[in-house]
């Protein structure tokens, strides 16, 4: 139902088309958009790469990742005041964005492979929701960190970090957005919208970021370069999204 409002699904385009591994379906019709599908293609657009970019910015600011509560509310007393603010609204920009990103990706395959699309699709939708519950727990640490005897909130947060709830969203986050960024570039490459580096580019960044977690020493790195990689993928994408005239039906 979301895919149909969007306009007409993007027709899958044949090998002959194009040969350098990645479509342009604009290129091959003339049929000029409607002011509304543009508006709602360029909004698109903006959210494939803006919300990985987002996500990425606030990755690389972020003065605490998955530490427990004393640990986290020291590391935002000690960082700077201005690029943990910075964090955060990248984060908060990076939580709007990403659900719609993953609408548009499933849009742009979903002639091609319209099953891989909307199981890609759902998943990244109901994984990137939680982000907003995460990320509003990163703002509740600073504000710990800026109170008087900030280390007594600790074992509050860590109540609060490891309750059901959020023990829940961070679940249905990891396995949600996970499992659909492989599925959708699968879909993606299949109806030949971006190329196939594109797609192997966004299917390592799930493995690289839950090596983060597994491998001796959480090595962070791993989690800038994975989103890196997300965000370089999700390039082409964008690109036909953003292209100025009417995907065509099959």
């Amino acid at each position: 139902m979301i895919l149909s409002a969007l306009g007409r699904s993007p027709r899958p385009v044949t090998p002959n088309e194009h040969t350098s591994g990645s479509s342009t379906p604009d290129e091959n019709s003339s049929e000029k958009m409607p002011g509304h599908e543009r508006l709602w293609r360029l909004v698109l657009a903006v959210a494939i790469v803006g919300g990985p970019l987002g996500y990425a910015v606030g990755s690389i600011l972020i003065p605490a990742v998955h530490e427990d509560g004393a640990t986290s509310i020291a590391a935002n007393a000690a960082a700077n005041p201005i690029t943990n603010a910075m964090h955060l609204v990248a984060y908060v920009l990076a939580s709007f964005l990403l659900p719609l990103g993953a609408v548009g990706l499933a849009y742009l395959a979903y002639a091609r492979a319209p099953r891989l699309a909307t199981i890609g699709g759902l998943l990244a939708v109901v994984g990137w929701l939680p982000f907003s519950a995460l990320t509003a727990l990163d703002d509740v640490s600073m504000a710990m960190a800026a109170l008087p005897d900030s280390g007594s909130y600790a074992t509050l947060l860590d109540q609060f970090a490891n309750d059901a709830v959020m023990g829940g969203y961070l679940l249905v986050y990891i396995v949600g957005h996970l499992v659909a960024y492989v599925l959708l570039a699968i879909a993606l490459r299949r109806a030949r919208v971006i190329p196939r580096w594109a797609a192997w580019s966004m299917i390592a960044s799930s493995p690289l970021t839950v090596a983060v977690f597994v491998l001796p020493g959480r090595p962070l790195v791993l989690g800038d370069v994975a989103l890196t990689l997300l965000v370089i993928g999700s390039i082409p994408a964008a690109r036909v999204m953003a292209g100025r005239h009417r995907l065509s039906n099959p």
